[in-house]
């Protein structure tokens, strides 16, 4: 077994499906409610199965993972210009901002890089694509799973068939290229998305949902469309009470409860 595999299978630890949160949204807007204290933020998302971050969030909060039954730290490789939400930009040039070496002695047991395709700019995508492939090199050589981020920026513009194609193509580019894991927006016909995509995928939480009965009902949408779990930022840090949704997440998308008994079992609205 390599130690890619060793760190697959304990990442899921026995699980069909993972409830991963996002506190990475920092290292691309700069300001982000719920995040302002991090240790805060982290403390709110101990109980899930993985935890995004950037790099040097990991370093100073190392001690917080260090407990047997502590998140799996994910360290975000690149930055990505359509990230910067503060200037609105909408393409995707992208660099590597932490080497997956950088990451690893920082304590990350997975990464998570971006690949930003069809924005018609030929000449920005091929390079993507090079700083992708030289993330999927680094991985390769010391043995850390990577996790392939398939995010449209422009997905609030396409119709639904649309942003299916779209997903259903870059996910599978990226797998092909070498990711162990997808990270993707939850579409129509999910099920053939998850059927193209020979890798564990795992539905982004995008916008922040109304209720968490909302995040619920997307959690088990997406994983009866084939997703092997979720990758929830706002709609678990900044639950009211984000101890008792990742219960009620893990109960919906593992033990086949109804959002509505889950919600109602722990208290949530």
């Amino acid at each position: 077994m390599s130690g890619k595999e060793l760190r697959l299978k304990k990442l899921f630890g026995g699980k069909k499906n993972l409830v991963i949160s996002a506190l990475d949204h920092v290292m691309e807007y700069g300001d982000q409610p719920g995040i302002e204290d991090t240790e805060k933020a982290i403390k709110r998302c101990l109980s899930t199965d993985a935890l995004l971050m950037p790099r040097f969030m990991l370093k100073r909060h190392a001690d917080m993972f260090a407990a047997g039954n502590a998140p799996t730290p994910v360290v975000r490789i690149n930055w990505t210009s359509a990230f910067y939400y503060p200037l609105d930009y909408r393409k995707g040039y992208t660099i590597i901002a932490s080497t997956i070496e950088e990451a690893v002695e920082a304590g990350a047991e997975v990464a998570i890089c971006s690949l930003f395709l069809e924005n018609e700019d030929e000449e920005m995508e091929t390079k993507n694509i090079e700083v992708f492939s030289e993330v999927v090199r680094q991985k390769e050589k010391l043995g850390i799973p990577l996790i392939g981020e398939c995010y449209v920026v422009e997905h609030m513009d396409l119709t639904p068939e649309q942003l299916f194609r779209k997903v259903k193509r870059v996910s599978r580019v990226m797998v092909e290229l070498g990711a162990d894991l997808i990270k993707a927006f939850y579409t129509e016909n999910y099920n053939e998305i998850a059927d193209n995509t020979p890798a564990p995928i795992f539905v982004i939480g995008a916008e922040k949902l109304d209720t968490d009965l909302a995040v619920l009902n997307k959690a088990e949408k997406s994983v009866k469309g084939g997703a092997r779990g979720i990758i929830f930022g706002r709609n678990i840090f900044m639950a009211q009470n984000p101890d008792n949704l990742i219960k009620a997440l893990n109960e919906v998308m593992n033990d086949g409860a109804s959002p509505e008994d889950a919600a109602k079992k722990y208290g949530l609205k």
